[in-house]
């Protein structure tokens, strides 16, 4: 008896050591469809976008430019090319309920935990866009609120300065999601 004792807990031993060396998914939110795979051309599509609003803007002074939840996810997947080891990956955006919907997987170390970002996104001072993180799951833990707003506050913070509007002279006014898509309007300055 002893001896077969010996051999399960040996057995237990192997199993635990075994599974310590493999990712542990803690789970978390589910994308509503599998990852895409990021379509490179939607990339270049946004940039003619936005030039090409540009162009018709020298006339009438007023830029309207509607961008797809696919173009979001071409431009975080290239943004997130650059750091093979970033925490947040295989991002996908969906537009829904007047909110961008981020669903992504984060890993550290050998855990992976699979995270949703809701975000609103408004005008804010000097036309520049205000993003607000109203939830956030990570793995199968939401995020406390009053950790939302300094993660907002951060995430405003980090994008200050880097979103093509204010590269490119424009003063946004409305931003409005619906079918699909995100529509910023404004005017150059």
């Amino acid at each position: 008896m002893n001896t077969r004792f010996h051999k399960i807990m040996w057995a237990v031993l192997a199993l635990a050591l075994a599974s310590l060396a493999c990712t542990l998914n803690i789970g978390g939110p589910t994308p509503p469809a599998p990852p895409p795979t990021p379509n490179p051309q939607a990339l270049d599509d946004l940039k003619a976008a936005w030039k090409q609003a540009i162009a018709q803007a020298s006339s009438t002074g007023e830029v309207t430019v509607s961008i797809t939840a696919e173009q979001l996810t071409a431009l975080l997947v290239a943004k997130l090319a650059d750091d093979p080891d970033a925490f947040f990956q295989q991002p996908q955006v969906v537009l829904q309920n007047d909110q961008v919907v981020i669903y992504g997987q984060a890993h550290q170390a050998k855990i992976t935990a699979n995270i949703r970002m809701a975000l609103s996104v408004t005008v804010g001072d000097q036309g520049a866009p205000r993003f607000h993180l109203d939830a956030v799951d990570f793995g199968p833990l939401p995020v406390p609120t009053g950790l939302l707003n300094g993660l907002s506050d951060m995430l405003n913070e980090a994008l200050t300065g880097k979103i093509v509007p204010q590269a490119t002279g424009f003063r946004l006014e409305s931003i409005t999601i619906a079918n699909g898509a995100l529509t910023l309007r404004g005017h150059l300055h």
